[in-house]
């Protein structure tokens, strides 16, 4: 199997890679790779296979990008085509899967640090904290005992579920009903990330999904609200989980400004609320 040896493979995966939806109707943008990919299945039937997996993942095709991924593997013993079929599965917001063969991926190549990283980004999108902490373990345990920054996450979600009176299963549900959302949506995430919210009497779990700009994320959240209205989950799931659907560059302002935030927690002054009480009693009757 060629992989990283063969250009036309690399050249053909970034190609695919800068694609911003995935939709039946890219047939005609897709068509030369599908033809590169097909030609390639002569020299290296995996990497052949991969491609095709992919381009049925843009367009849409789950039936087809499984066929395709399925047969990678069949054909191969290798790590490799186990990470790309759980990137696409990734890709196409099938969180559960993605997590199933990224672990089967690191089953086979334990010391690959990009595998472990991989399955670490994927575990908090099936809502698996207890996955999570294995791993982070793991991640540990390869770093010389340095604890990863999100090591104790797994014991502030099991509290902030508790409080609601709401276990890990309760979590997976929800989220399983927003990637099945997405999935079903021609959108590609650029990127996932959860953060713990913690409140003066509470706290939540809160996922931050981000589109590219070329799409309306009002419109994904709608999607993905509606499909929730649907699925069984705890009536309480809500008090402890929320979510928003993002714009990249909406992403990316918040992101810049609680880094600034961040760094500037020491010198930033809260102006005196007695203070501003009788600025405001002052210049309540002056006319501007």
């Amino acid at each position: 199997m060629f992989f990283r040896k063969q250009p036309d493979f690399g050249q053909l995966l970034r190609e695919l890679g800068a694609f911003s939806r995935r939709d039946v109707t890219q047939g005609l943008k897709l068509a030369k790779h599908k033809k590169s990919a097909q030609a390639l299945l002569k020299k290296d039937p995996v990497s052949g296979h991969v491609l095709l997996g992919l381009v049925a993942c843009l367009e849409h095709d789950i039936a087809s990008m499984h066929a395709q991924y399925l047969q990678a593997v069949e054909l191969s013993d290798s790590y490799l085509s186990l990470m790309y079929y759980a990137l696409a599965l990734e890709k196409s917001c099938l969180w559960n899967d993605a997590a199933k063969y990224a672990l089967l991926a690191l089953d086979r190549a334990p010391q690959e640090p990009k595998l472990l990283n991989a399955a670490i980004g994927i575990a908090p999108l099936t809502g698996r904290f207890s996955l999570l902490k294995k791993l982070l373990s793991q991640w540990q345990e390869s770093h010389e005992g340095v604890r990863h920054p999100r090591q104790d996450d797994y014991e502030t979600v099991t509290e902030t579920l508790a409080r609601q009176g709401l276990a890990e299963q309760d979590l997976k549900a929800v989220l399983a009903g927003i990637g099945t959302a997405f999935s079903e949506t021609d959108a590609i995430l650029l990127q996932c990330r959860y953060e713990l919210v913690h409140g003066k009497d509470s706290s939540f779990i809160h996922y931050r999904f981000v589109l590219p700009d070329s799409l309306v994320a009002t419109y994904y959240e709608d999607r993905v609200s509606e499909k929730l209205s649907t699925v069984p989950c705890h009536p309480r799931i809500f008090d402890a989980f929320s979510f928003s659907v993002e714009n990249g560059t909406v992403y990316d302002l918040y992101d810049c400004m609680e880094r600034e935030l961040a760094s500037s927690a020491d010198t930033i002054k809260v102006p005196d609320p007695d203070k501003m009480k009788l600025i405001e009693e002052l210049i309540r009757d002056v006319e501007v």
